[in-house]
């Protein structure tokens, strides 16, 4: 209770003092004053009524005022009440927000323990990363942790194949690696899903999913997650996990994953980029061993410092034991000194130099290109290439482009380059004397090229050998050459071109094997300013007019030549060519052919093979069985043998005879695959008695059978190689 208040107290005391002192007073008054008992009497009861006003006044004053107390203090205390409940619902929610702040440090605790586990985890992958280990190993880590971490039961890691189709599994840990799918494509399953999205992807029901993969392993998960791993903002492969429970992945794991994901793809774009150096390494070294070149390293005063001799390099130098010799002491005086002066420039401008140099080795002369590089503070690397061949082209394809190859003369561009200086200089005089081989395509078709060749080289030295020496011979086609005579009169010019006929003449007596015949056409410059080409022109059309009076009887010339060829060349018996005009004649005869046709009858049995003059020796002398190739070649005797006639007044009659002759009744013959009647009586004749003749005389790989054992053989072919009416009739003449 609260005391009495000060106002109340004082109202009392007052009311106290006043009535005692009243008392007191009324004591003295009627002590002195009032002598009288009667008058004592009413004084005292006056006074105890006063007494009693008095106290009843002090009282009801004292009453009210403790009344008075009493409401204040009940305000008071209900004040106080109110705010001891105000403080004790501020302590209770207080009290409950430390019990919060509680459970939050306990959660906070959790996941601070869980970060630390996390950082744990990645520290460690970080150490094997950092420690260049196995890939494997830590891809198997990253798994590991993570299922730990997660409480996940299934972990794996999907690496892209090398034909970038489909991931395959690269590590597994929970399910037996035969349960699983050994190859995942596009879309399929979670794996195929984050593959095509290339982002996270969390499944909380898995087994409700659509995408799920099917199979006894995948029907026990509940929750799945997987994350790409990414090089170079490329999807190379998937970590992934999944939960026999479902599982709530919040977002302090969800970025635990990913932090492991891209640990993971650091690691395999390291492992790719270490594979690919490996790899570079590897090729580099392969195309360092397998370089011809020769390799120095100097320092800046030219001091060998390293040396490496090519795979194809040949060891001019022994450099092994020397290494620390300036390359003045074992490279010529002269090439040294480039080396140095390069070395200078290659370290002032730190660009690449280029140089070549010849040097002689073993009494050969050899060509280097060296391209000398900086590579470092205080040394620098020369590559050093055998060049030889390289050289040896240019100056042969340069050669071929001055020069004709087969003669060794000046080429058509260098006959027309001469044209033109002389068109540009005005030189005078100056006359030009056009030559043509005459019947060149006709041995080119009838003994092969080679005989060619060599006519068109005697025909160049016969050509050469009648001008000087600054005069300018060239071919300037297939047979045809041009010599450019400088400085001469037209009377000696004249005599040029008929020493030239001379020559020709001279060596066609003393050479027969092929006869030699030249055409000669000659035209001047009349005056500088006429063009050298009209001057060619004029030149070539005379020697075209001087090649129609010779052209027929060259090419009967050569016509004959052939023929005695292929005598001095005939691997039959001798007296098979009579003996073919006799035995034709007879069967031409027997068989109703008019004597008007015997004479060219005649020639066919003599010049019908005269095609074989083409083929070269070791087909046509080989003793056993032709290869298909080899008689390929054997066949194209018909068509020589055609061309050959063609070229010949005397044997252009029989041409297409000669064409056919090897054509067989049934079809299977060549050149023409011809068929029964078709095919010309005369090549049905010749076919006949050129079989009988060949089978009853000795060859060089059998012996010669008898007659009736040619009949026989004739009559066996009959209906498929020969005429089987003409068989019968040359049966029946043979045995009368």
């Amino acid at each position: 209770m609260k005391p009495i208040g000060s106002g109340a107290l004082k109202v009392s005391v007052i009311y106290a003092i006043v009535g005692s002192l009243w008392i007191l007073l009324s004591d003295l008054v009627i002590g002195f004053l009032v002598s009288d008992p009667f008058l004592r009497g009413k004084l005292e009861v006056i006074k105890g009524w006063l007494f009693i006003t008095i106290t009843a006044t002090v009282l009801y004053h004292l009453t009210k005022e403790n009344n008075r107390i009493l409401n204040e203090r009940e305000a008071s205390l209900r004040k106080q009440n109110e705010e001891i409940a105000a403080t004790y619902e501020e302590l209770y929610a207080a009290e409950e927000e430390l019990r919060h702040q509680f459970d939050e440090l306990v959660t906070q605790e959790s996941v601070i323990n869980r970060r630390n586990e996390c950082l744990a985890a990645l520290h460690e992958a970080a150490l094997i990363l950092m420690q260049e280990r196995a890939v494997d190993e830590l891809l198997q880590t990253v798994v590991k942790k993570m299922m730990s971490l997660s409480g996940a039961q299934y972990g794996y890691i999907y690496l892209l194949d090398e034909a970038k189709q489909v991931m395959k599994p690269k590590v597994i840990e929970g399910f037996p690696p035969d349960s699983i799918h050994q190859s995942v494509r596009r879309g399929e399953g979670i794996i195929g899903k984050v593959w095509t999205s290339e982002s996270m992807i969390i499944v909380p029901k898995y087994h409700e999913w659509e995408g799920r993969l099917k199979g006894h392993p995948y029907d026990l998960l509940r929750t799945g997650v997987g994350l790409p791993l990414k090089v170079k903002d490329e999807v190379v492969g998937i970590f992934s996990m999944n939960f026999t429970v479902e599982h709530l992945i919040g977002d302090e794991e969800r970025r635990t994953l990913e932090s492991f994901a891209e640990l993971t793809s650091i690691a395999l774009g390291n492992a790719y980029l270490n594979t690919a150096l490996q790899q570079s390494q590897s090729r580099n070294q392969a195309l360092i061993d397998a370089l011809p070149d020769l390799i120095f390293r100097f320092d800046q005063q030219g001091n060998l410092l390293e040396f490496r001799s090519g795979s194809d390099f040949e060891p001019y130098i022994d450099m092994t034991p020397n290494l620390g010799r300036n390359v003045q002491e074992f490279l010529p005086q002269a090439i040294a000194q480039k080396y140095k002066e390069h070395l200078v420039q290659s370290f002032r401008s730190q660009s690449t130099q280029y140089f070549e140099y010849d040097i002689e080795l073993e009494g050969t002369l050899k060509w280097r290109e060296v391209r000398m590089m900086v590579c470092g503070a205080n040394d620098a690397i020369a590559i050093v290439r055998d060049i030889t061949e390289r050289i040896e082209m240019e100056r042969k394809l340069k050669y071929l482009g001055l020069y004709d190859r087969v003669t060794g003369l000046y080429n058509r561009a260098s006959f027309e380059e001469e044209l033109d200086r002389i068109n540009q200089n005005g030189q005078f005089p100056v006359s030009i004397i056009a030559c043509d081989i005459d019947g060149l395509k006709l041995v080119n078709d009838t003994l092969g090229h080679q005989a060619g060749d060599e006519l068109l080289m005697n025909a160049a030295q016969l050509i050469r050998s009648c001008f000087r020496e600054h005069d300018l011979v060239a071919r300037v086609g297939g047979d045809e050459f041009a010599v450019i005579v400088f400085d001469q009169a037209s009377d000696e010019i004249e005599m040029l071109c008929h020493n030239l006929r001379q020559q020709v003449k001279l060596f066609r007596e003393e050479n027969t094997q092929i006869p030699i015949s030249i055409s000669v056409g000659l035209a001047e410059r009349q005056q500088p300013e006429q063009n050298m080409r009209e001057v060619f022109k004029a030149a070539d059309d005379n020697m075209y007019r001087e090649k129609l009076h010779s052209s027929q009887s060259t090419r009967s010339a050569i016509v004959q030549t052939l023929a005695k060829a292929m005598e001095v060349r005939d691997f039959v018996t001798d007296g098979h060519a009579d003996r073919l005009q006799d035995l034709v004649v007879e069967l031409a005869l027997a068989a109703g052919v008019t004597e008007s046709k015997l004479s060219d009858l005649r020639l066919l049995g003599r010049f019908h093979d005269i095609g074989k003059v083409g083929i070269p020796d070791h087909i046509l002398f080989k003793p056993g069985r032709l290869t298909d190739e080899e008689f390929e070649i054997m066949k194209r005797h018909c068509e020589i043998g055609y061309r050959v006639a063609q070229a010949s007044a005397e044997l252009a009659p029989i041409a297409d005879w000669i064409l056919k002759h090897q054509e067989w009744w049934n079809g299977q013959g060549y050149p023409l695959g011809l068929q029964g009647e078709n095919i010309p009586v005369a090549c049905r004749i010749l076919a006949i008695v050129d079989a009988f003749d060949a089978m009853t005389n000795d060859r060089p790989y059998r012996k010669a059978m008898n007659r009736s054992e040619a009949i026989a053989e004739l009559e066996r072919c009959a209906g498929s190689q020969f005429d089987p009416d003409l068989v019968e009739i040359f049966k029946n003449l043979v045995e009368n």
